[in-house]
């Protein structure tokens, strides 16, 4: 490991304009998710759902029942959570998000299986009948069943390829395709309930309310997921202007366009890009900003981790290209009063350096540990510790196969040995899984409280 010190500060450039607060940024999604299962809840009591349970099997049929309708409920918060809304993602980040969205998925799932099997079960025993008798009735006798079945199927599907040893072996584009088929499922299972929900046939308000409930979160979707892409794109042009070489297998983008000072980006954020060929146009990849924006071009450094970042490795100058964004929710915490640390490994050094590239600190009040393999996996490794000189920020490197490695960099006497006002600062960590896991772990069994530490995650 290398420690460097640098002793004196310089001036910063003028930031970009910062985003302007959304009227709507403290609306909290679990509020109004709260909100809506109180609705439901409310709904199916007035409505009879209780009164009519007189029996061991009616009861099970009105459970089944509201787990229906809170599985629909839950659903439409997971669409939210991934629905790219601004005010949410600046508020939450996009990846905190999405951890979110999987276990609220798998939550809708449960409730989905609860569903079916509760209410099939207890209109079989209420009826008198066999599960097989009362399956075949309900397909060939209540309306929108099969739509009911295929949606419950693909849904099904969806939360399956979200189990963590089967994600393991598909690709994004895989696990993206089968995630695309949840839109269909929800829709299907939209008909189903309002077509046989008691609280929908015979209450024309209580439909009107689900209905504008599913409306809104699809405009959610269509709004941010689809349209703001594309008006960003038409406006900006985006292109790649220069290819610029930083290792064997990682080059650095730049990217040029139309009225780039526009943007309300900031250092340390990242945009979803688009290749916009016919091979690549439908797969979004997540890039940081590796230089601070200055209005006339943004700059993307990408190390070749998969066929399509290997492909963009030689992309030709001039390719058109889509960016969403920008994301990051990191950001909103920065500039803070207490001293910082940031840890990173490989090509999470990107975030960093677009920070720190114009940033106005006192010396010794930021601190960089720098996780890597090997010094030659260590990007601007030159340059950082040049800044490092210049710039009066702490350079701490690390490597897990050098000289047997040191694979304890995260033990808590190691990290207070390598910063030791480790629990004063505020800490930003941002790489894979594993090097989250590991330095949080580590930086909380050191004392660092969790409201100090704050993380984006590489992953899907």
């Amino acid at each position: 490991m290398t420690t460097t010190r640098g002793r004196r500060s310089v001036p910063s450039a003028p930031n970009p304009p910062r985003p302007r607060p959304s009227p709507l940024r403290n609306l909290d999604p679990v509020w109004l998710f709260g909100l809506n299962v109180a609705v439901i809840t409310y709904m199916f009591v007035l409505h009879g759902g209780i009164t009519r349970a007189t029996t061991g099997a009616r009861w099970l049929v009105a459970l089944g029942q509201l787990s229906g309708l809170y599985a629909a409920v839950t659903v439409l918060l997971g669409l939210v959570l991934i629905s790219r809304t601004p005010w949410l993602e600046r508020r939450y980040g996009m990846d905190r998000m999405t951890h979110a969205h999987r276990l609220v998925g798998f939550t809708a799932a449960w409730l989905m299986i609860v569903h079916v099997v509760a209410v099939m079960v207890g209109i079989a025993l209420d009826d008198g009948i066999g599960l097989w008798d009362q399956i075949v009735d309900a397909w060939f006798n209540y309306q929108y069943m099969p739509q009911a079945v295929i949606g419950f199927g693909l849904l099904m599907l969806v939360a399956g390829v979200s189990i963590r040893a089967l994600r393991r072996v598909l690709s994004y584009e895989q696990w993206w395709l089968v995630h695309v088929w949840a839109y269909l499922g929800v829709l299907l299972g939209f008909f189903h309930q309002i077509g046989v929900g008691a609280d929908f046939v015979l209450d024309w308000w209580a439909f009107v309310y689900w209905t504008l409930l599913h409306l809104s979160v699809a405009i959610l979707i269509f709004a941010f997921r689809l349209v703001t892409p594309w008006v960003l794109t038409v406006r900006h042009r985006f292109r790649v202007e220069e290819v610029i070489p930083e290792a064997a297998d990682t080059v650095t983008l730049v990217v040029g366009g139309r009225r780039l000072e526009r943007l309300a980006v900031q250092p340390g954020q990242f945009f979803l890009i688009r290749v916009l060929d016919r091979r690549r146009f439908w797969k979004a990849h997540p890039f940081s900003l590796s230089a601070t924006p200055d209005g006339k071009s943004l700059r993307f450094t990408v190390r070749a981790l998969g066929d399509d970042t290997t492909a963009l490795q030689t992309i030709a100058v001039g390719t058109r290209l889509s960016l969403e964004g920008p994301y990051g929710g990191f950001v909103a915490f920065l500039p803070t009063p207490r001293k910082i640390l940031f840890i990173t490994g490989g090509i999470g050094i990107t975030p960093f350096r677009s920070l720190i590239e114009n940033w106005d600190h006192a010396p010794g009040t930021v601190s960089l540990l720098y996780r890597n393999r090997t010094p030659g996996d260590a990007l601007f490794r030159d340059e950082l510790e040049e800044w490092s000189r210049c710039k009066g920020f702490d350079l701490h490197f690390s490597y897990s196969r050098l000289n047997g490695g040191d694979p304890n960099v995260f033990e808590p006497e190691r990290l207070r040995l390598i910063v030791p006002d480790l629990t004063e600062r505020e800490v930003f960590v941002i790489g894979s899984p594993r090097l989250l896991a590991a330095a949080s772990n580590g930086l909380r069994v050191a004392g660092v409280p969790s409201r100090q530490i704050h993380y984006e995650n590489f992953a899907y």
